[in-house]
């Protein structure tokens, strides 16, 4: 649906119940402490602060930016593979330091939430640009597997709602403009023999929110369900027919539900 009327400018953005409006990822997790201090801590101590700093030292330099392959490309080419194996050799032993399987030790911490968005584009793209070069590759880097493995088992609230998904993140590397100076790269084809990331513990993540459907595929349905007026509004302002519109939406709904077992697409009849 559209978006809050109070988001404007840069995002993330949250409004706190104040009524007070901040943005700025690792502002906002300092904030969540003062909000909510009877929840874990996420920015506990100067340790955190070290571990959030060592992110600056460890990602490739000099580097094209880019919101959504960064930390990939070198001018118009990817990064020399052995500079990508540096930078996964550093996080495997920053992982170290406090045993793991998170940076900061046994709980999630402010640490994770700064490098979290790049180690997940990292787990989709780098494989691409260099055959065999997957960071979540235990055999290779054991404390960098278990740190993935935690964060989509431990934090299910990560894995099943803030994570991109894999496949968008490879999509970006064959388009123009990101990263790239405009020339995508060569890819390398994916061996389905090698391991793959984990998948998101929706079921876990649900059962704690009795307002979610029970899979991802229903949610999604449900949600082109309950904001349909909004995305017609957005389509039909770009000169799609309303006709076309209610055509489409109900052929993704029904495409989503198709993938439910036959008794699970019952509780859309609530929606």
């Amino acid at each position: 649906g559209s978006r809050a009327a109070w988001i404007g400018g840069q995002t993330p953005q949250v409004q706190w119940p104040s009524g007070k409006r901040q943005g700025e990822s690792l502002d906002i997790v300092k904030a969540l402490d003062e909000e909510f201090p009877d929840t874990l801590a996420l920015w506990p101590d100067k340790e955190v602060t070290e571990l959030v700093n060592a992110f600056r030292s460890t990602f490739p330099k000099q580097t094209r930016p880019s919101s959504r392959a960064a930390f990939l490309f070198s001018w118009n080419v990817p990064v020399f593979r052995s500079e990508f194996e540096k930078t996964l050799d550093k996080t495997e032993e920053l992982l170290s330091k406090y045993g793991g399987p998170f940076f900061h030790g046994k709980q999630i911490s402010a640490a994770d939430c700064a490098w979290a968005p790049f180690l997940e584009r990292y787990a989709a793209q780098l494989p691409l640009l260099h055959g065999g070069l997957r960071p979540y590759d235990p055999s290779r880097w054991p404390r960098l597997g278990a740190w993935y493995e935690a964060m989509d088992a431990e934090v299910p609230a990560y894995s099943a709602r803030v994570r991109g998904d894999e496949d968008s993140w490879r999509k970006v590397l064959a388009q123009a403009g990101y990263g790239n100076a405009g020339v995508p790269p060569d890819l390398v084809e994916e061996d389905a023999e090698h391991p793959q990331p984990a998948v998101g513990a929706w079921a876990t993540y649900a059962a704690q929110r009795p307002f979610l459907a029970p899979t991802p595929a229903e949610e999604a349905a449900a949600r082109i369900v309950r904001n349909r007026e909004a995305l017609a509004k957005d389509a039909m302002a770009q000169g799609v027919q309303q006709s076309e519109v209610d055509e489409g939406l109900r052929a993704v709904a029904a495409a989503l539900l198709e993938e439910l077992p036959p008794d699970a697409s019952s509780s859309m009849a609530a929606v």
